[in-house]
């Protein structure tokens, strides 16, 4: 029995790095993953990019908080 593991990634207008940091999630050797993405409501294309991989992602959250500890 393998144990399930979350990732959570924060980002916020992180348009640069998110596709990245997307890939090396998903494309790790562990099947048991649960993969949330937390934006804090970017307007730059982060969520854009986020939505490309939306089926490898458990789930994608969008929307205003109050900084990092917050989400």
């Amino acid at each position: 029995m393998s144990l399930k593991v979350s990732i959570i990634t924060v980002a916020y207008n992180a348009e640069s790095s998110i596709e990245d940091t997307i890939k090396s999630v998903i494309n790790q050797s562990y099947n048991n993953i649960e993969y949330i993405i937390i934006d804090g409501a970017s307007t730059h294309s982060t969520l854009e990019k986020c939505i490309k991989y939306e089926n490898k992602i458990f789930k994608i959250v969008s929307g205003k908080d109050n900084g990092i500890y917050d989400a």
